[in-house]
């Protein structure tokens, strides 16, 4: 019945009609004979892209309304100088490099760029609650060191972060694309969320005295450095582990290695002409051995940037740590879609 142009452009094969394009993908009717409807890898991509449009906006709008509300408070005073200089990253507003009403109106731009991603992907799957959910994504975004009372002078900042650049970060983008919040998309958010607040733990590890002083009562100066120091690398170290646990539970090179050995067999038949068949074997799919590989790989790259940011805390090495811990987010991430798309 589906011209097959469908397949691939709009969704949809010979056996499924194609989900439409916007409002999401309805339920399915029981007088169809053509069950539930199939979306468009196309469809699939716009929203992924979206969604990561979303993330990076407001992660972008966050750290110049974070640099714009410590530099006008006077948080910011000893990161004026280079960073060769001060040994922290120079901030806009602190620095005069900026005036501080550009840094505000370019964390309104980038607030507002999330808002049209968010609001497209709102269009595309039909769930108008994302709406109410961006919104609370913006003001937690300003209320972290905006605003009258800022909990991120309080101790909740990390809280924040590992609810909104964790578990609404991810299990939102896996509702977005599939209606559903699985098991291995909450133990993903759970690990990328304890990555956000670690790297969050090393730089206020490394601003711990500045924050004292400016009443900052982030959770590295109410724990002491000492303390925070283990709590910044346990943030790491654990995340990683349950990295290594997705990793394990689909034994990518022993399947990889199996199928090889061992490759699937069974009788084929040419047409229904054919009364005897022939035996015929395939090995494991070439997705499932490029996943293979990328995860190993992903998975090493993790384990090592996680070594090198532990033992640069160790030293008092911030400059060193905070790239590693940065880069450690997207390495453990990638590790997760591996497994994932393995079938852990």
């Amino acid at each position: 019945m589906w011209s097959t142009v469908f397949e691939g452009v709009w969704g949809g094969s010979y056996l499924h009609r194609p989900c439409p394009v916007i409002g999401g993908r309805p339920g399915p009717d029981p007088g169809d004979l053509y069950g539930t409807c199939l979306t468009s890898p196309g469809w699939y991509a716009a929203v992924t892209l979206l969604c990561a449009g979303v993330a990076l906006f407001l992660q972008i709008a966050a750290n110049l309304a974070n640099d714009y509300s410590d530099g006008v408070r006077g948080a910011d005073e000893s990161r004026g100088a280079g960073e060769d200089v001060s040994g922290k990253p120079q901030r806009l507003t602190a620095s005069g490099l900026v005036e501080p009403k550009r840094v505000l109106l370019a964390a309104g731009v980038n607030a507002a760029l999330a808002c049209v991603c968010g609001l497209a992907v709102t269009i595309l799957t039909g769930h108008w609650w994302f709406i109410g959910l961006g919104l609370v994504c913006l003001a937690a975004g300003w209320c972290y060191v905006g605003g009258r009372h800022p909990y991120g002078y309080h101790g909740f900042g990390e809280i924040s972060v590992f609810v909104f650049f964790g578990l609404v970060a991810t299990c939102g983008t896996s509702y977005a694309l599939s209606d559903e919040i699985p098991f291995l998309v909450v133990w993903t958010a759970t690990a990328l969320g304890l990555v956000a607040v670690g790297v969050l733990c090393v730089n206020n590890l490394r601003d711990a005295d500045d924050d004292a002083i400016h009443g900052k009562r982030t959770w590295m100066v109410r724990l002491g450095r000492d303390r925070g120091l283990v709590l910044a690398e346990a943030t790491l170290i654990v995340p990683v582990v349950m990295a290594a646990l997705s990793y394990a539970s689909y034994a990518p090179l022993v399947r990889v290695a199996s199928s090889a050995v061992n490759p699937r067999c069974g009788t084929l038949f040419e047409g229904t002409g054919d009364t005897t068949g022939h035996v015929a074997c395939s090995g494991m799919p070439w997705w499932d051995v490029a996943a293979a590989i990328a995860g190993t790989a992903t998975l090493a790259a993790s384990i090592m940037l996680c070594v090198a940011a532990v033992r640069s805390l160790r030293t008092g090495g911030y400059r060193r740590a905070l790239p590693a811990a940065v880069l450690l987010s997207p390495a453990a991430a990638l590790t997760f879609g591996c497994a994932y798309l393995m079938g852990a």
